[in-house]
């Protein structure tokens, strides 16, 4: 065997290992951080008598912790928990007609209690580009929680749905790396209740995913970070024997800054 060859085989040997140690230098994680968190949000049912529909919104601080793992095979690990401290719809406008009532429209906003929270988990295999990128897919599973009160009635939603999609990390430097993800979930089950009564089974709800987050590193075991998350909710209801359509559509933008230790 010529010593180009030789030269080529181990070039080919090791730099999959030095890829997953500059990647695990850089995204071997555990962090905490701030958020503001914008919901704009809409529903709208119909009946063969009209249509209603309801557009608003809130913005909510709030907090998370994520964790984020790579090891020596370029597997990947992802864990987060987010809390925003408000209702994902506040103030917001009503208005149109429903079930014969009349043909005028309403209009009206409320201030509503509440809050909106999720837990995501992600593992995938990653793919080297060179010793300081990585792209790959991943599977992903993930639980979420509004929930509104107004009056001293509320209105609660959970859903749980899994999916995958994509991830990809860059490290620029021995202190600046880069990464994103973008992903869709299939809501898989759902459960509601509204003043204390259930509600007979509510449709689950299908999540996209699109994320980005820059982290520094100012020293050897430490770093901030700031990013910003979208995910984007959307379910649909038919009940026949009334002919009743619904949907809704809520809108989680999330800008977080936060403090991670380098394990």
């Amino acid at each position: 065997m010529n010593l180009r060859i030789m030269t080529a085989l181990a070039i080919a040997a090791i730099a999959p290992v030095a890829a997953a140690d500059t990647l695990s230098q850089a995204l071997d994680t555990i962090g905490v951080y701030g958020e503001v968190a914008a919901t704009p949000s809409s529903a709208s049912a119909s009946d063969p008598y009209g249509s209603i529909s309801a557009n608003g919104g809130n913005t909510n601080g709030g907090v998370g912790i994520t964790m984020t793992g790579v090891n020596q095979e370029l597997w990947y690990t992802h864990l987060s928990a987010d809390y925003a401290f408000g209702s994902p719809i506040n103030g917001g406008t009503i208005s149109g007609t429903l079930n014969n009532v009349g043909s005028a429209s309403a209009a009206g906003s409320a201030n509503v209690s509440g809050h909106s929270m999720a837990f995501n988990a992600r593992v995938g295999k990653l793919f080297a580009i060179g010793e300081d990128a990585a792209v790959g897919p991943y599977l992903a599973y993930q639980y979420a929680d509004f929930k509104t009160g107004l009056d001293g009635y509320t209105a609660a939603y959970r859903n749980n749905a899994v999916g995958g999609g994509a991830f990809g990390a860059l490290v620029l430097s021995s202190r600046l790396s880069v990464m994103g993800h973008l992903g869709y979930l299939a809501g898989v089950s759902a459960s509601a209740s509204a003043a204390g009564y259930g509600a007979n089974n509510p449709p689950s709800s299908g999540v996209l995913q699109i994320g980005a987050k820059a982290d520094y590193r100012f020293d050897p075991d430490w770093s901030v970070f700031g990013g910003i998350d979208y995910d984007r909710y959307s379910a649909s209801y038919s009940y026949v024997p009334y002919a009743l359509n619904a949907s809704a559509t809520i809108n989680d933008i999330r800008g977080i800054v936060g403090m991670a230790y380098h394990f």
